[in-house]
């Protein structure tokens, strides 16, 4: 069964060893103490608002209970539906009683709190113990008709216990059927760059991914590291380095997943993106631009695509990316003349004038046919994908492993745009 709603699968923790359930326990117990102390902050102030709620939780779960923010943030969540529910039924005039917690209130999962794992037909819930690189794994018994819809696994979701027994309620957003891997492929190009992180052709639509925004909160990192230096701390230029890096990987995580959810909208799409080896050779320009160029993880946009895709069963190829925004969609003509401005293009053979990184797009995807025939994969990636594979660790908390399938993945403010 593949699911085309909003809807939630629940599926069932395998038995966890000690050590798992006493950590399982215990942040279950936090948990509800968050929440105790929302509903508290709310019968204080008379208010269910959000706000008033997390500023009188999150300092005190965080310290005193030790709840990492994605549990605090869901903990509070839960305090504020249920004091709304409660002010709700008073302003119908109901009587009700101020709401009391009894027992377990579970584990609120945040979007960012947890991971989906695929390893063949096994899947696991991975959860964040707020430590970098330490999980919790819990392998996970999948009827067969949950398991095509397990990988669209995505939002805020909730561990329960039951009868001594652990259960979790994911949510699987709506999805677009099936493609389907019959009849004629539909090629669709991917540009990538700063100006734009990425510029997407389909048969009949187009993604832009803005990076200016980007832009400038790198040269705000940029400030930022050049102050620390000239100050002599390295521990705050270390510290700077690490958040830059997971916000550019979470930046490239929603472009992905916005690809590829565009992708699924075509009868047996195949995404082509340009080869990535010399991206950086190619393109010159100012310091500030080169800079940003020298910085920003192509490779690891390229991958979150390709694995994001192979989930779904889309083909990604290769293709050369030189003189691809200097060839006319139109006539063919190629010249750097037709490239006046860094986001224009105006070919001087016929007229044909549009986005540069539109064109550029344009022909990455005319070119898909022939990279398919031919099997063409980017000569400088690697030649096994990362891809989510649990390793054999010992158990109870466990590493991280290489770049696992992460459903971390808040929609972009991008809008696509019709041609």
């Amino acid at each position: 069964m593949f699911m085309h709603s909003d809807e939630y699968v629940i599926v069932k923790a395998i038995q966890p060893n000690r050590r798992k359930a006493e950590w399982l326990e215990a942040m279950a117990s936090a948990c509800g103490q968050a929440v105790a102390l929302g509903l508290e902050a709310a019968h204080a102030s008379h208010s269910a608002s959000r706000g008033r709620l997390h500023d009188a939780v999150y300092a005190t779960a965080r310290s005193r209970l030790g709840l990492p923010a994605e549990y605090v943030r869901m903990s509070v969540n839960a305090a504020v539906a249920l004091a709304r529910s409660y002010y709700g039924k008073r302003k119908a005039r109901q009587h009700v009683s101020f709401p009391k917690l009894n027992g377990t209130q579970g584990i609120g999962l945040g979007v960012h709190a947890y991971a989906i794992v695929q390893a063949g037909e096994r899947f696991a819930l991975r959860l964040s113990t707020g430590k970098r690189g330490q999980y919790i794994w819990l392998p996970l018994s999948v009827p067969p008709r949950y398991r095509r819809a397990m990988p669209r696994v995505h939002g805020d979701g909730k561990l329960f216990k039951r009868r001594g027994q652990w259960y979790a309620i994911l949510p699987v957003p709506n999805s677009p059927p099936p493609t389907g891997c019959s009849g004629e492929p539909t090629f669709i190009g991917v540009d990538l760059g700063v100006v734009r992180h990425a510029a997407v052709a389909a048969p009949d639509r187009v993604l832009f991914f803005n990076g200016k925004p980007a832009r400038r909160r790198r040269e705000h990192f940029a400030d930022l590291r050049r102050r620390y230096q000239r100050h002599q701390r390295l521990d705050r230029v270390r510290e700077g380095q690490g958040k830059e890096s997971r916000w550019a990987k979470d930046i490239n995580h929603k472009i992905s997943r916005r690809v590829v959810e565009l992708a699924l909208h075509y009868h047996n799409p195949v995404l082509v993106l340009e080869r990535l080896d010399g991206i950086r050779r190619r393109t010159k320009g100012s310091k500030r631009f080169n800079r940003m160029m020298a910085s920003w993880p192509f490779r690891d946009l390229a991958d979150k695509i390709e694995y994001k895709a192979e989930q779904l069963g889309i083909k990604v190829v290769y293709v050369d990316p030189r003189r691809t925004s200097r060839t006319c969609p139109k006539c063919g003509h190629a010249s750097r003349s037709n490239r006046p401005q860094q986001g224009l293009f105006r070919c001087v053979a016929c007229g044909y004038q549009a986005n540069a990184d539109l064109v550029a797009a344009h022909n990455i995807a005319a070119a898909g046919p022939a990279a398919l025939a031919q099997g063409l994969s980017d000569p400088a990636r690697p030649d096994k994908g990362q891809t989510g594979e649990m390793t054999s660790r010992p158990d109870g908390v466990k590493g991280c492993a290489r770049a696992h399938p992460d459903p971390n993945l808040e929609g972009s403010t991008l809008e696509p745009h019709r041609l």
